[in-house]
């Protein structure tokens, strides 16, 4: 039954985002912490860290790490759950492409599908705004308010300002935030 409920629960996530992975998060969330309860918040925003941090695309990765912690949790084959909820969330994409593939040209040609698709993209932002919100409160205020962490703060502040100015790339930025969290803690100093 497990199986079922993490492909449905992905396929649903995959066939009703618009706008990519990060679009995805708050429905993931919903479905894993708050409908299911297979993660904690803090597990979530975990999953979130690695499944960018990791090659491949976002909803791929998220939807594979979702799927063996959800198994595990239920006492079921870990692998076979990653395998039917990244199975899930892939399975609508590659439908939809398959069927529009053909009709693209002419479909962007109506006037109706462009104007849907102009109304869908402050949806995407509202999103992917939302996902933001959610994973900066829960980083900056972890336990629902158990304090500010001002040192976490200055440092996403400080390698946001970086990439504002110095354009380093993610991947030099990941390493760099792994690298200066590693250090801290070599110090005695948590984030």
């Amino acid at each position: 039954m497990i199986y079922w409920t993490l492909f449905w629960t992905f396929a649903k996530v995959g066939l009703f985002t618009i706008g990519g992975g990060y679009a995805m998060i708050p429905l993931i969330q919903q479905e894993l912490v708050d409908r299911h309860g297979w993660v904690s918040l803090e597990q979530f925003t975990d999953f979130v860290g690695i499944a960018e941090s990791t090659p491949g695309p976002f909803a791929i990765n998220i939807a594979t790490f979702a799927g063996i912690h959800a198994a595990q949790t239920e006492g079921a084959d870990p692998i076979l759950g990653s395998v039917c909820s990244t199975g899930g969330v892939v399975l609508p994409s590659v439908a939809i492409i398959l069927l529009i593939a053909g009709a693209f040209h002419y479909a962007m040609r109506h006037w109706a599908v462009r104007a849907a698709l102009e109304g869908a993209k402050p949806v995407v932002v509202g999103l992917i705004g939302a996902a933001a919100f959610t994973l900066l409160s829960h980083t900056l205020m972890p336990g629902g308010g158990a304090g500010f962490q001002w040192l976490a703060a200055a440092l996403a502040a400080a390698l946001f300002l970086l990439t504002q100015w110095v354009r380093l790339g993610a991947v030099a930025l990941i390493l760099l935030g792994a690298a200066l969290g590693l250090g801290l803690r070599c110090f005695g100093i948590a984030l």
